[in-house]
């Protein structure tokens, strides 16, 4: 099976834009960016594999999201929800994409921190904040070391000092 060729929406209206704030972060970060996740939300218009037991859809797509520096602690992005052409690929019905969720990128040396939102928490125009170790800002003993993050949990509010924050937030912008 090929992989179909994916386009992107010609003129694409859902857009919102994200705002990525951080909070006591031991130092400036190399760099901000960011993708956003998509995924085929009817896994039913592609081909169903029997011996496997799956559905054969194509590969996730992640176009990047662009982070402009507002301050110091502020970036801002946008991003579409319908950027990805819906399409009927296999011939089996129309594939619907859907954007799962944004995840951004904040680089330092050889540590990546990695805070993200999802779909339903951007429509709902609501703020996600993630935790991330301070002990991990510069650690080069890894190379290539990746920092998911985690909620406000027990340990991190009594270590409190220990961690700094990544806020996403998202707003709708009509086009």
């Amino acid at each position: 099976m090929s992989t179909p060729d994916i386009k992107h929406n010609t003129n694409p209206k859902v857009r919102y834009e994200i705002t990525l704030t951080i909070k006591d972060a031991p130092g400036l970060f190399d760099s901000v960016t960011g993708f956003m996740q998509y995924d085929v939300a009817n896994e039913q218009c592609t081909p169903y594999e029997r011996f496997t037991g799956i559905y054969r859809t194509p590969p996730g797509q992640s176009p990047p999201i662009a982070f402009s520096r507002v301050s110091d602690n502020q970036y801002k992005g946008t991003l579409h929800l319908d950027l990805l052409q819906d399409e009927d690929y296999y011939g089996l019905g129309v594939c619907h994409w859907s954007m799962t969720a944004a995840i951004a990128r904040l680089k330092f040396q050889e540590a990546t921190f990695s805070p993200d939102i999802s779909q339903k928490q951007i429509v709902a125009q609501q703020s996600v904040t993630i935790y991330f170790p301070k002990s991990g800002y510069g650690d080069n003993s890894i190379k290539d070391m990746h920092y998911a993050g985690s909620t406000m949990s027990e340990t991190v509010a009594h270590y409190r000092d220990d961690f700094f924050s990544v806020t996403l937030s998202s707003k709708e912008r009509f086009e």
